[in-house]
C-alpha cells in the first residue's frame, strides 16, 4: 500500500489492537490528534473473525467477555454490538489420567474426593494472590519467594492426586498458554489477582471469564472503533524506528512513512515493541525485559456441522481431556444459525506440537478425539478451520506475554513504566484482567489519560 512520505499528529500510537484503537479513541475524545500505525492489513490485533460459511462466522482470537468486564460491555453498547450468552446447558465430557471417557455427572461421582483437592489448592492460590499488589507485583512480601520457583513446582508440591494435578494444570495453560513450568508462580499469583479469584479465570459459566460473546464476531468491536476514525488509520505501515527527544517523536515506518508527533503510544505486545529500533536506546533493563516476554503458543481449530448434534444428546459441547490432541473445547454456535459449531483449543505444548503437522493430519487427530466424546456425528464436518497465532507475523503469539522465574522482581517495574515521551500499552500491561480484551482497554485508557495529562497541563 502506498502511504504519503510525512504524517504529522499530537500523538503516534504503535498498533490497531484493541489497547492502541481505545487510545486513539480517549486522546480524539480530549482534543488531540491520534495517528495509529498498523503493520498488519487489517485492525484488531489479536481480535480476528473470520467468515467460513454463509452465515457463520469464528473467532480464530479473543472470542468472550466475562461478567466484570464492564469496559467491554460499555464499549460494546456505545458501539452498538450486541452480545448473548456462552451456550452451557448440559454436560460436560472428561477423559482425564486413563479414565476413559466419561460423563461430567460420573466424573464427578467418580473422583469427588480429587475434585475437593483441587478445591483447596484454588483457595488457597485466592489467599496466596491476595497479598500481590497489580501495579507492583514485585512488592508483594514473599515476592522473591514466589518469583525464584515455576507456578509448575509449586503445584508439584501440592500433594496432589494425578486426576487433580492434571486438571489444574489444563485450566491454568488454558489461560496461559504456556506449561505452567514456563511461567513464575508470582506471575501466576498475579495474573489471579487481576482478575479476582480463581474462579472468575476458571469458571465458563456465571461469574466466569468466559460468559458472553459478541454477534457478529469479536472483531466487530476494531471494525466499529475503526470506522469512528479512519482518517486517523494507517494500515500496512510496520514500525522500525522510533528517534525521540525530549518533547517529540518521529516513526519511520517500512516503505518510507515517517510519522512526527510529540508522543508515541507503543501498543503492542512487549515482545514486538522490543523488535523495534529506538533512537537513542532504550535502556537496558527495558530491552532486558523485553526479551524475557514470551507470547504464549495458542490455536484454534473449528468444526462446523450442519446442526449442534451433541445438544440433543445432553452435552454442553465441552470436552476436558489429556489423550489430546486438543486439551479443551467449546460450543461455539451462533443465534439465529442452525449450523452446529464446536471449537477446539490447543495451547501450550500441544499447539507446539500440532502446530508443525500438515493441517489435514491435525484435522483427522481432532476428528478422532471429537468422536470419542461426542459420538459419530462428530466424524463429517461440512467445514474445518484452525490457526496458530505465533505464525501471524504481526501477533507471534497467544493469548498473552508470560513472566518467566525472576522476571516481575527483575524487571517487571520496567513493563508500563513511560520512557520520556514513550509510553506503552497492551493487555499485556494491564493491571485489571490483564491477558483479556478487559485489559487491553484498561491499558490504552491509562496510556491516552497519562498523554493527555502531559500535553494538556
Amino acid at each position: 500500500m502506498a502511504h504519503p512520505t510525512n504524517l504529522e499528529a499530537d500523538v503516534i500510537v504503535v498498533g490497531a489492537g484493541l489497547s492502541g484503537m481505545i487510545a486513539a479513541r480517549t486522546l480524539l475524545e480530549a482534543g488531540l490528534v491520534p495517528l495509529v500505525l498498523e503493520a498488519d492489513e487489517r485492525v484488531g490485533g489479536r481480535i480476528l473473525t473470520e467468515d467460513v460459511l454463509p452465515g457463520v462466522s469464528v473467532d480464530l482470537g479473543a472470542q468472550w467477555i466475562g461478567d466484570t468486564h464492564e469496559r467491554m460491555f460499555r464499549l460494546a453498547a456505545e458501539l452498538g454490538v450486541q452480545t448473548f450468552p456462552q451456550y452451557d446447558e448440559g454436560e460436560t465430557s472428561y477423559d482425564l489420567d486413563g479414565s476413559g471417557v466419561l460423563r461430567e455427572n460420573a466424573f464427578h461421582a467418580r473422583f469427588a474426593d480429587e475434585l475437593a483437592e483441587l478445591e483447596r489448592v484454588l483457595r488457597r492460590l485466592d489467599e496466596l494472590a491476595a497479598d500481590v499488589p497489580v501495579d507492583a507485583p514485585w512488592l508483594a512480601p514473599r515476592a522473591a519467594e514466589w518469583d525464584v520457583i515455576s507456578a509448575g513446582t509449586w503445584y508439584d508440591a501440592q500433594g496432589l492426586s494425578p486426576i487433580a494435578r492434571t486438571l489444574l494444570e489444563i485450566c491454568t495453560v488454558g489461560i496461559l498458554a504456556v506449561p505452567t513450568v514456563e511461567v513464575s508462580f508470582l506471575h501466576l499469583l498475579f495474573t489471579i489477582q487481576t482478575c479476582g479469584v480463581t474462579s472468575e479465570l476458571f469458571a465458563e459459566s456465571e461469574g466466569g471469564a468466559q460468559t458472553t460473546r459478541f454477534v457478529g464476531g469479536t472483531a466487530e468491536i476494531p471494525r466499529r472503533l475503526a470506522a469512528l476514525m479512519a482518517d486517523h488509520i494507517v494500515l500496512e505501515a510496520p514500525v522500525l524506528l522510533i528517534e525521540h527527544t525530549a518533547d517529540s517523536v518521529s516513526v519511520h515506518c517500512r516503505g518510507g512513512l515517517v510519522a512526527r508527533g510529540r508522543r508515541v503510544i507503543v501498543a503492542i505486545s512487549p515482545t514486538l515493541a522490543g523488535r523495534i529500533m529506538y533512537d537513542p536506546p532504550l535502556s537496558g533493563i527495558r530491552d532486558q525485559l523485553t526479551q524475557r516476554l514470551p507470547n504464549g503458543s495458542a490455536m484454534k481449530a473449528f468444526f462446523v456441522y450442519d446442526e449442534p448434534f451433541w445438544r440433543a444428546d445432553g452435552f454442553n459441547g465441552q470436552l476436558i481431556s489429556d489423550v489430546g490432541p486438543a486439551r479443551m473445547s467449546n460450543d461455539s454456535c451462533s443465534p439465529g444459525d442452525d449450523h452446529g459449531v464446536i471449537l477446539l483449543f490447543l495451547e501450550g505444548d500441544q499447539a507446539r506440537t500440532f502446530g508443525r503437522l500438515p493441517i489435514d493430519e491435525r484435522r483427522t487427530a481432532l476428528t478422532a478425539e471429537l468422536v470419542r466424546h461426542f459420538g459419530d456425528k462428530a466424524a463429517t464436518p461440512e467445514f474445518y478451520i484452525d490457526g496458530e497465532w505465533s505464525d501471524r507475523q504481526w501477533t507471534r503469539g497467544c493469548y498473552n506475554a508470560n513472566h518467566g522465574p525472576h522476571v516481575w522482581t527483575t524487571y517487571g517495574h520496567a513493563l508500563a513504566e513511560p520512557i520520556g515521551v514513550i509510553h506503552w500499552a497492551s493487555t499485556d500491561t494491564a493491571t485489571y484482567w490483564s491477558a483479556y480484551m478487559e485489559g487491553a482497554v484498561e491499558a490504552g485508557e491509562r496510556a491516552a489519560h497519562a498523554v493527555i495529562a502531559e500535553l494538556t497541563k
